[in-house]
């Protein structure tokens, strides 16, 4: 049985152009090549495109609706799907930067020139997202070709101007197909969208201005960022001659064994003696700077919060810092020695003798 488009996108057989679209996008992130490896992968992201090829063309999905998944699978072939269905025109105007003759895939500016944008998944343990780090990390991208330093000539070549789009840039084709007559406008594959090109393309990067690498880069994380969020750092995606797009940090905060955050606060719990709940103390307490001596108030209850004002996380973009609330658990001994099974049992009995002044004065 024939997979259907619609269940491989996750949208309803009504839905909008902006709903497919959306749904595409979000699932073309997940699955696209950067981010997978194997067979498997691979062929989810074919199907992914699959569906989408069909199902964003008014033509063919009215041609999908008609025959249903199977009859429209055996009528028409994979080369008839894909007919005028240009992946990396696509992604572009959707956000996309995609280059698939060098394995790349990246996103960015919708519609605009120049380079895309990348996204790094960066992990970092709870103390480095709160206090911020110093990172080295490598990724791949599009950087700058050394040899033409970026331009895409052959040093000392000439400019000359493009013969096949007349400078425009563009190319406009019209093609006739089981769909119709189809009319689109492409970026010019021999100039790459300048107009122009150099007589001789680079022999290192044959023209791109900018070469497949990994890089190594040092990043400075601020104090606060949280898990989920988006950091942007400007100019450091995909390479081109139009300009470098961005790349954006995918913020991942592992989980701490003894800190937990909520807002700009953070809370931590603590076990006491008894003794110290009883009679009052002090007792180390962690904080993100180590640990700090606090006093225990004689009478202390388990479950008590003590707060320490500005020891929280600060917030991003200004001098505010939340607060540290540590919850008090009273540790109660599972065995006593002999010696210590006696003084408990002297202060049980002057409790008792204490509670029964109190009733007998109560009484007269």
């Amino acid at each position: 049985m024939s997979d259907d488009f619609y269940e491989i996108l996750g949208v309803d057989k009504k839905a909008t152009q902006d709903e497919i679209k959306k749904a595409y996008r979000e699932l073309a992130l997940k699955y696209h090549p950067d981010r997978n490896s194997g067979k498997d992968a691979e062929e989810k992201f074919k199907k992914i495109n699959e569906a989408y090829a069909v199902l964003s063309n008014e033509d063919k999905r009215r041609q999908y609706d008609s025959y249903g998944p199977e009859q429209f699978n055996r009528q028409y072939s994979e080369e008839d799907i894909f007919r005028n269905f240009n992946i990396n025109d696509i992604f572009k105007e959707m956000g996309f930067n995609v280059d698939f003759g060098n394995g790349r895939f990246s996103y960015g500016a919708g519609g605009q020139q120049g380079g895309g944008d990348i996204a790094y998944g960066l992990k970092l343990s709870f103390i480095e997202a709160a206090k911020g780090a110093d990172k080295t990390i490598e990724i791949k991208h599009v950087s700058r070709c050394k040899h033409c330093n970026g331009t895409g000539g052959e040093p000392g070549s000439k400019v000359v101007k493009c013969s096949i789009c007349r400078g425009a840039g563009r190319v406009r084709r019209t093609v006739n197909t089981f769909f119709g007559a189809m009319q689109t406008v492409t970026i010019c594959n021999d100039c790459g969208g300048t107009g122009s090109f150099y007589e001789k393309k680079c022999k290192e990067c044959r023209g791109k201005g900018g070469i497949v690498a990994n890089e190594k880069v040092d990043i400075k994380i601020p104090e606060g960022v949280k898990d989920g969020m988006r950091l942007k750092l400007d100019g450091m995606g995909d390479y081109s001659k139009e300009g470098s797009g961005d790349m954006y940090l995918e913020i991942q905060v592992a989980k701490d064994k003894i800190f937990e955050r909520e807002g700009d606060d953070i809370h931590a719990h603590i076990e006491i003696p008894f003794y110290i709940a009883i009679l009052g103390g002090s007792v180390n307490v962690p904080t993100l700077d180590g640990p700090k001596e606090v006093n225990i108030s004689q009478g202390t209850q388990p479950g008590s919060n003590i707060r320490l004002k500005n020891k929280g996380i600060r917030r991003i973009g200004s001098n505010y810092y939340g607060d540290e609330i540590i919850t008090i658990n009273v540790e109660i001994p599972k065995s006593l020695s002999s010696d210590e099974e006696a003084e408990i049992k002297k202060f049980k009995e002057l409790r008792e003798n204490k509670t029964q002044d109190k009733k007998r004065f109560n009484f007269f």
